[in-house]
């Protein structure tokens, strides 16, 4: 009986744990230019083809979202940068879907980051030019030409 009621709880610390090793994994990736052996299961994890179509999935979304036909959705994309940005933003979703090109982890960890930073140039009102750059040196990471 007690362990049914524990249960929940340990699915949420078991998450949580996860979370927290990829955030960790992840730091360890975008600081290394080789990454360890110890990081593989986080490189599978992030090149695997579910991933890698799930982003460009999301930044065709965005796109999307973007359009001046549309009303604005819930999420406060900067509608103008994106609009400017339009076609390096599908060009960076279809350098995802071609699963025969071969991408660096950290360019997926960057675009992960891109995606899920709500203070970052893809949400909000910035200059279009930082999302720019922003696209740019994720498309030179992805590719894995250093900065």
């Amino acid at each position: 009986m007690a362990l049914r009621l524990t249960a929940p709880f340990r699915a949420w610390t078991s998450r949580r744990e996860l979370a927290h090793a990829r955030r960790s994994a992840d730091e360890q990736l975008l600081a290394s230019r080789l990454p360890s052996p110890r990081l593989a299961w986080r490189i599978a994890e992030l090149s695997s083809a579910d991933h890698r179509i799930s982003l460009g999935r999301s930044l065709s979304d965005v796109v999307h979202s973007a359009d001046e036909r549309l009303l604005p959705g819930a999420r406060p994309v900067d509608r103008a940068s994106v609009r400017e940005s339009r076609a390096q933003l599908l060009q960076l979703a279809a350098h995802l879907f071609d699963l025969d090109r071969t991408v660096r982890p950290r360019g997926l960890i960057l675009v992960e980051h891109l995606l899920q930073d709500g203070s970052g140039p893809l949400y909000g009102h910035a200059d279009p030019r930082l999302l720019r750059r922003e696209l740019a040196g994720i498309s030179d990471a992805l590719d894995g030409v250093e900065p």
